[in-house]
């Protein structure tokens, strides 16, 4: 699949992990739905040959900004809407919180686990040429 496809694909896919992350409890189960994503990101652009491990960190990077600011979004929404219950709004605060440091630290991450993804995948794919 070209790149594009895949960094259309990522945006979709990381709003929807991080709509999925507003349950309660499943929401967890983001950070490694996000990591498997990134792996099979990663392996998929290490498919296109060329300069793949700085293609898939980028990626990385985009898709987990992407997931970081939607959840960003999300825990901002929660935190002030109207229809938010007074006890919801304290796990909001929380979420809120983790949402914005989020917004530093997931891109790199997501970068790094993409660049290993496909770095891994090119390692493997040149000894088996041999």
């Amino acid at each position: 699949m070209r790149l594009p496809g895949l960094f259309l694909i990522g945006t979709i896919g990381f709003v929807a992990i991080s709509y999925f992350e507003q349950l309660p409890v499943l929401g967890w189960l983001g950070a490694l739905v996000s990591v498997v994503v990134w792996v099979t990101l990663g392996r998929a652009v290490a498919r296109e040959g060329g300069s793949a491990a700085v293609a898939s960190a980028i990626l990385g990077a985009w898709t987990g900004f992407v997931g970081a600011w939607s959840a960003w979004a999300f825990q901002t929404g929660s935190l002030f809407g109207l229809s938010t219950p007074g006890l919801e709004r304290v796990g909001a605060g929380f979420g809120f919180v983790g949402a914005t440091l989020g917004l530093v630290y997931w891109p790199f991450v997501g970068a790094a686990v993409c660049f290993a993804a496909a770095f891994f995948s090119l390692g493997r794919r040149s000894i088996d040429r041999v």
